[in-house]
């Protein structure tokens, strides 16, 4: 994994962690749905930035290491699985 991009990764990993606690202890406080539900869609904006991260460093290492070397349709393969992925 490129290293700005696991620093970048992990840095985001540690902020959901906090975010999901924060929401583990609304719900334990009784806190006004709206606001849980407000957190919990704040934590999936975050994963998607994760996901959008982590599929920056394959397109550029392994997809990109694929194409090189001959194994085109392998990286065509990867690609369509995570679109159809994001499809979902």
């Amino acid at each position: 994994m490129k290293q700005d991009l696991k620093k970048s990764a992990k840095r985001r990993l540690a902020i959901i962690a906090g975010q999901v606690r924060g929401i583990q202890e609304m719900v334990e406080t009784e806190k006004y749905c709206v606001d849980i539900i407000t957190q919990i869609e704040a934590v999936r904006e975050a994963l998607s930035g994760l996901s959008n991260l982590i599929l920056q460093n394959h397109l550029e290492t392994h997809v990109r290491h694929q194409i090189k070397h001959g194994e085109d349709q392998q990286a065509i393969k990867e690609i369509l699985k995570i679109y159809k992925l994001a499809q979902k």
